[in-house]
């Protein structure tokens, strides 16, 4: 009887003497609160017209049915029953990609932010992504050396734990008291240790990153990213349409009244802005670190990752839209005209309440 093969550790070597090339994977991981869902959304809209340019996606609604069972998860939490399931997801990972080169898919773009963490974790261990190199590790052995490309949004840090910490609030969590608020004011990661982080997994691939700030009502354009412009020239709807967003102040005051927490509810700001949880120099702090992170992409990032701040992509999107930047009131790092927006208010009425720490 011939011994099972690991499909999740077996060398990739193995993997390829039965199915040969395969296509380009392209990973998108997010961040959360990023715009995230904005894209997944115009990218599921467009599915069809994308998978006729060669283009496939693996979108949450795909992976969420079995085909990432056993590699999100906490890492703290993994137990033989979940080693043999990554071990099968990573076979039915390289079974499905085989499909889609059998196809005539030139890329595979896999859009699930999850593969790096969750922001429950974000908030409860106050760090950004903590355990991301533990997570990421797992797909390293489904996809390895045939990710070619990887995206990735960064957002100020100020406007990312706030809407983090609103979501959080929708969903059931308690508001966070000042101790909880200075932890992430204080927290040690930046977004370049986030690329680090996932440049020492995937050594090989193009990591790519972009400023939420400018493009996060910009979905096509971040796809043109992605695709490196094979996306360019086609008829693609949905483009301005914003998914998600995180719940607003009035917003957030109506559901802590209706979990039956009015002292909260009336400790929050008055008006229907925006959530800003930190003070003003908590806020300049924060913005201080990302402006830092944003340097360092500036200056090269040690070769490891490529800053995307202009549309560089336009060329091959012919008839595209000019660029515009979203809504300031978040963060000060991106300046020049604004096209105001005020998206819709989000948040979960039935959530159940929790902690987050």
């Amino acid at each position: 009887m011939i011994a099972p093969v690991n499909l999740c550790t077996a060398p990739l070597r193995v993997v390829e003497t039965v199915v040969g090339r395969i296509v380009d994977v392209i990973l998108h991981l997010g961040a959360h609160r990023c715009a995230t869902r904005t894209l997944q959304t115009f990218l599921g809209r467009n599915a069809e017209t994308l998978n006729r340019a060669g283009i496939a996606l693996w979108l949450p609604e795909q992976t969420r049915t079995g085909l990432f069972t056993g590699l999100t998860g906490h890492p703290e939490d993994a137990t033989a029953i979940t080693a043999r399931r990554a071990a099968r997801a990573c076979g039915l990972i390289r079974i499905e990609t085989e499909r889609a080169r059998s196809k005539g898919m030139q890329q595979v773009i896999v859009s699930q932010a999850n593969m790096i963490g969750a922001p429950r974790d974000n908030l409860r261990q106050a760090q950004l992504y903590p355990d991301l190199d533990r997570r990421l590790s797992r797909f390293q052995a489904a996809f390895g050396g045939h990710c070619t490309r990887i995206g990735l949004a960064i957002r100020s840090h100020d406007s990312f734990w706030a809407s983090a910490l609103a979501g959080a609030v929708a969903q059931g969590h308690r508001l966070p008291d000042p101790a909880g608020i200075d932890r992430l004011v204080s927290q040690p990661r930046r977004w370049r240790d986030v690329i680090r982080d996932i440049a020492g997994i995937f050594p090989k691939a193009d990591i790519h990153v972009w400023p939420f700030e400018r493009f996060a009502a910009q979905p096509d354009r971040q796809l043109a990213i992605l695709s490196g412009g094979l996306s360019g020239g086609l008829r693609l709807t949905g483009r301005r349409e914003w998914q998600n967003p995180s719940p607003r102040l009035d917003h957030l005051r109506d559901i802590l009244c209706q979990r039956g927490d009015p002292d909260s509810a009336s400790s929050l700001p008055p008006g229907p802005d925006r959530w800003t949880p930190f003070d003003a120099d908590q806020q300049a702090a924060l913005r201080s670190q990302y402006q830092a992170d944003l340097a360092w992409l500036r200056s090269d990032a040690a070769g490891l990752a490529k800053l995307i701040e202009h549309d560089t992509i336009r060329p091959a999107m012919s008839g595209a839209a000019p660029i515009q930047t979203i809504d300031l009131t978040e963060t000060t790092v991106i300046t020049g005209p604004v096209r105001p927006r005020r998206p819709a208010a989000g948040g979960n009425r039935d959530a159940k309440q929790g902690h987050l720490g």
